[in-house]
């Protein structure tokens, strides 16, 4: 047994260095090695990561987590807190919502407790047709961006990108951060739009109005997809 189990470290170790060397994405778009470029950086910075979901697949911070980046990621689903612990122990996770209220709010968790579409969005639900998916209504506290930064930044951190993937609530988790204090160089989020919509959508603006331009939008299926926002004040 100990034979077999020191066999599968040294190969879970051999992968774990050829993540590290070569550009292995994640995504599930290739987000991963797009952030890295535009980043364009060689030492390790932060980024937060809100509405995380699962530690490594179809993640767009695993890349950087192999690399000693440091991780906030943030995610209301309780089934995921041992997930972290054993996939990403150096990263913090925080099993809460990100809002502006100080009461707990409503989170609708599916049958399929690791589900990507559990949302804290009813409407959401409604649109995808899986109201009879729902297996559980719980309570989660709500920290703001601000809040939850102030906690686990340290003097010196770099601030990278924010990746924002909240099934609805993208604007209103974004809306909770202080612009001024708090300014990463990079803002994905996630758009099941249209690109013209997008280019015209309410979020769009509302980062344009904090400092932030559209500069692409990679394409999962159809419309879904993941936006990219550039600081302006980095990107001249």
């Amino acid at each position: 047994m100990r034979g077999i189990k020191k066999s599968l470290k040294s190969i879970i170790e051999k992968l774990l260095k050829i993540n590290k060397r070569f550009k292995v994405s994640f995504s599930k778009s290739g987000d991963d090695i797009l952030l890295n470029k535009l980043i364009n950086e060689t030492t390790p910075g932060v980024y937060l990561d809100v509405g995380s979901w699962e530690p490594k697949q179809y993640s767009n911070t695993y890349f950087f987590y192999l690399r000693n980046w440091k991780g906030i990621c943030v995610d209301p689903n309780p089934e995921l807190v041992k997930k972290y612990k054993k996939i990403r122990p150096k990263d913090s996770f925080v099993n809460i919502d990100i809002g502006d209220s100080k009461d707990k709010i409503d989170y609708y968790l599916l049958d399929d407790e690791y589900s990507s579409m559990n949302s804290f969005d009813l409407e959401f639900i409604k649109k995808h047709k899986i109201e009879d998916q729902i297996k559980e209504i719980l309570k989660i506290p709500t920290i703001s961006i601000e809040a939850l930064l102030d906690k686990e930044l340290s003097l010196g951190d770099r601030l990278d990108f924010f990746d924002i993937d909240v099934e609805g609530h993208d604007l209103k988790v974004l809306k909770t951060n202080n612009w001024q204090k708090y300014r990463p160089k990079i803002v994905v989020v996630e758009s099941d739009m249209s690109i013209v919509q997008d280019l015209n959508s309410e979020l769009t603006t509302y980062l344009d109005s904090v400092g932030y331009k559209l500069i692409g939008k990679t394409i999962i299926s159809q419309d879904l997809g993941n936006l990219f926002f550039m600081n302006k004040k980095q990107s001249k």
